[in-house]
């Protein structure tokens, strides 16, 4: 019996939660038909065209963002010959072509 009491007032506050959750989505779904009941095909033309020119705008900059931070060749190939003279094969390598 008792637990029969406490089923039927977890279902009913369960039921309720779901009311509140109904009623948020429905009063959202509303704010959205109103904000856009003036929005024409002329207005969503021109929103894409403004969003493929800030994509551009922002593309451009992270390409000159990578151009700063890029570096400089024959920095590199300095760095590259270092490492390979410091690998134990090139050592054995060279220690050949010395006659050692």
């Amino acid at each position: 019996m008792i637990n029969i009491f406490y089923a039927s007032i977890a279902l009913f506050i369960c039921n309720l939660g779901v009311l509140v959750a109904l009623l948020f989505a429905r009063a959202r779904v509303v704010s959205a038909e109103k904000a856009l009941i003036e929005l024409d095909w002329e207005t969503v033309a021109n929103l894409t065209g403004d969003v493929a020119t800030v994509k551009k705008t922002i593309q451009k900059l992270n390409n000159r963002l990578n151009g700063m931070e890029a570096k400089d060749p024959t920095v590199s190939m300095r760095e590259l010959m270092n490492h390979q003279l410091i690998t134990p094969n090139t050592r054995n390598v060279q220690k050949i072509q010395k006659g050692g």
